[in-house]
């Protein structure tokens, strides 16, 4: 049966010719064709699902818009979001991005029973999805191989919210529906849902683990000759564990497996959280994707081999421009700067690297500069089976650099027989930064400016300047200088972000298609409190360049600071597939389960980000806080120490310092601590901060100030500051607390209600 059939052709692409372009059919399937189609607003290319004439005939319609609206409310990084949905012409239509790439069922197909390590890993991400719908009230209805895609080595899940619009939408509640339309897949179906029970969330993670069965054993976990044979059959039979059936698998897998497919709810997980908990203790679960045959590639550190020990920089500042020159192939899948710089002296084998960095590829070299003369050697390595693509050697003068560095850039394209399209072409041409020696000045004032090593970093930034002059790239890295003072409290007064505005400005006017002017405005809107500003501008930068760690953060941050903590910590495993090693993606993840009441669970986390990056001021404070939540001072107190022995007066040094002091009753020392902070000039959650050391300390009305001119300003998240905050708990019962609180709740609602997130965040 044709699904829209061809005579509904020229009706249909009349109906949203003001939105879309039809361009081909795509598919069909159970309830719906998919068409290719434009969208002419946005000039880009999506996937259209019609529903079937009957079907739409015989639904609430509205009823069933009403559910795809509220699916298409999910964000996250596994769920592949719906970007439209509407009714046209009797036409009940979605609208979703167009994957490139395999289907889990592709994938099975093609290979049978998978890697145990991809098949974890896929299962982990699918129950993290599931977790995040299930807790807004979506239930799937139909998880199975065919709806699960693979993107960039990523499982993300299609089709969230349409079974139950349409159940929702339908006369019956009932597997089938009035007109004969089975809502799920019988070979994945729960037996509530087969018998047409109401069903919830653990539904779906029975149906789950039919498809971790499948992946791991190549074999459906239940079948028969008929579709009622099919789905009789999980009522009165129990699958073979698959430890017993592929004896390779981990006996915790195969029990997290057996958990999801018993037969009652009762007995299986609650949740998808309790899932990925129990298959992330599994040693079988990799911290990144194997190497595959996609173009994946990293660029380890160039060794430098020159006698004077301070050419490290220029090493350092070739490999960085590799990075950023291959980067911008889009055939290619790099990994960024933070997660390559890692393995600079590793021991590691190729194999180790690959899996460590989920990348196919590896280049290495080294570099011999010795006066004026400059020898780079080369070559590039398949992780996977440690063999060599490609190698050579090139010999210059210092000047010619970058022009060795464009045709290794170059040999890597064509080894890995990639084609350029003519502005990557222009892009491998071109400098941001000429000079040498201001490029490695650059290198130096970035790093240093990420720690809050300010005047260090600000020294270092006007040398490069001098040498290279007014370019773009160290334009914004004084914006981002400028905005760090106030970041860290270290001016006394507000002008830096006026001045940091003029510069975002000035660069967006004069190269709008850079990403850098916006994530500079991002970053001058959470300092001044406009979160829906910060949001909206860190968004476009992850429009222009969405491969940018540092941004990714900085929207985690703003959101967690609007109470979105959910969204923030997908942002961090999005940080993490970008940066595999980066410190920032611990952080954030870490952070977020303090908005969420879970800090213990975060723990782990914050730890190892300290690791990756152990003089980061930054990265201390928040590794001391997460200690102090969890009631353990004296690690705190180690934090603050490494602090003030480094920056003895950053509001955040005195604040973790206070915070100790008031928990441990030291109320005098707390406040002494705190007397002269120059509250004026710290953002809305350095001021909450400091108002929770206030409160320890005993100055309850200067506290509730602060923490009221926080939730004014930058940082409101309701449930953390009305119930899991334990430094407030002095407060909480009081009127003005209460008001506070309902406060933060009301702006936390007015900015869900009016910020549109960009869909850079969710792939």
């Amino acid at each position: 049966m044709n699904l829209v059939h061809n005579d509904y052709m020229p009706r249909l692409t009349s109906a949203l010719a003001d939105r879309y372009r039809i361009e081909r059919e795509l598919g069909q399937g159970g309830m719906a064709t998919v068409y290719l189609a434009h969208d002419l607003r946005h000039d880009r290319d999506v996937a259209i699902k019609v529903l079937r004439s009957d079907i739409a005939e015989s639904l609430g319609r509205d009823r069933f818009l009403r559910e795809i609206r509220l699916a298409a409310r999910l964000n996250h990084p596994h769920i592949l979001p719906l970007y439209d949905s509407g009714e046209a012409d009797g036409f009940l239509f979605f609208v979703m991005p167009v994957m490139r790439g395999q289907t889990l069922r592709d994938r099975l197909e093609q290979d049978g029973q998978l890697p145990v390590d991809d098949a974890v890993r896929y299962t982990i991400e699918i129950a993290d999805a599931l977790d995040y719908a299930h807790r807004h009230d979506v239930v799937h209805r139909d998880i199975k191989p065919e709806n699960i895609l693979l993107h960039e080595g990523h499982a993300v899940v299609a089709d969230f919210g349409i079974g139950k619009a349409v159940a929702a939408a339908s006369s019956q509640t009932a597997a089938f529906t009035q007109v004969g339309v089975m809502i799920g897949t019988p070979a994945y179906m729960s037996p509530e849902q087969a018998a047409g029970e109401d069903v919830d969330g653990r539904s779906d993670l029975f149906a789950l683990g039919c498809v971790c069965h499948e992946l791991l054993t190549g074999e459906a976990a239940f079948t028969g000759d008929t579709v009622q044979a099919v789905i009789a059959k999980r009522f009165y039979y129990a699958p073979p564990s698959v430890t017993d059936l592929r004896h390779v698998v981990p006996l915790s897998v195969s029990q997290a497996v057996t958990s999801m497919l018993e037969k009652s709810p009762a007995h299986r997980p609650a949740i998808g959280a309790q899932v990925v908990a129990a298959l992330r203790s599994t040693d079988s679960v990799v911290s990144a994707p194997p190497p595959s045959s996609e173009k994946s590639l990293a660029v380890l550190p160039f060794t430098n081999v020159s006698a004077d020990p301070d050419n490290e920089y220029f090493a350092d500042g070739l490999t960085e421009e590799l990075i950023t020159d291959l980067a911008q192939v889009r055939a290619l899948r790099v990994t960024s700067r933070t997660s390559s710089m890692q393995m600079k002296g590793t021991t590691k084998g190729m194999r180790a690297i690959g899996r460590e960095l989920g990348v196919r590829y590896a280049l290495e070299g080294s570099v011999r500069k010795a006066g004026n003369s400059l020898r780079i050697t080369a070559q590039l390595i398949d992780t996977y089976d440690d063999s060599r693509i490609w190698a050579d050697k090139y010999t210059g003068t210092v000047d010619d650099v970058f022009d060795l560095q464009e045709r290794v850039s170059r040999a890597i394209v064509d080894a890995l027989h990639v084609t350029l399209s003519s502005e990557e072409d222009v892009m491998l041409t071109d400098r941001p930064i000429a000079n040498v020696r201001a490029f490695e000045l650059y290198l130096q004032a970035r790093q240093e400016l990420r720690r809050y090593k300010l005047e260090r970093g600000n020294a270092l930034l006007n040398q490069a300047i001098a040498l290279e002059g007014e370019v773009p790239a160290l334009r914004a890295l004084r914006g981002l200088a400028l905005v760090s003072q106030v970041r860290a409290g270290m001016n006394q007064d507000m002008r830096p972000l006026d001045q940091a505005e003029a510069e975002a400005r000035s660069l967006i006017a004069s190269n709008p298609r850079a990403a850098y002017g916006h994530a500079i405005l991002g970053i001058v809107g959470y300092e001044r409190g406009d979160l829906r500003q910060a949001v909206t501008s860190l968004s476009a930068a992850l429009e222009l360049d969405p491969n940018d760690a540092d941004v990714h953060f900085y929207l985690g941050i703003s959101l967690m600071g609007a109470g979105r903590a959910q969204e923030a910590a997908a942002l961090s495993r999005r940080i993490t597939a970008i940066d595999p090693l980066s410190s920032q993606a611990g952080m954030l993840s870490a952070a977020a389960t303090w908005f969420l009441g879970r800090p213990a669970e975060g723990l782990a986390s914050m730890e190892h980000s300290l690791t990756l990056d152990p003089e980061s001021l930054i990265h201390r404070w928040t590794l001391g806080y997460h200690y102090a939540l969890l009631g353990r001072y004296g690690d705190a107190a180690q934090q603050a120490e490494f602090m003030s022995q480094r920056a003895p007066l950053m509001p955040y040094t005195l604040q973790l310092r206070a915070l100790v002091a008031g928990a441990e009753g030291r109320k005098d020392e707390a406040l002494k601590l705190l007397a002269n902070v120059n509250t004026d000039v710290l953002d809305g959650h350095t001021r909450f901060h400091i108002a929770e050391s206030l409160a320890l300390g005993g100055n309850v009305e200067r506290a509730l100030q602060l923490m009221q001119d926080a939730v004014m300003s930058s940082f409101y998240p309701h449930a953390f500051i009305a119930h899991y905050n334990p430094f407030l708990d002095s407060l909480r019962g009081t009127p003005e607390f209460e008001r506070i609180a309902d406060i933060a709740e009301r702006r936390m609602q007015e900015f869900g209600s009016g910020t549109a997130i960009s869909p850079a965040m969710a792939q």
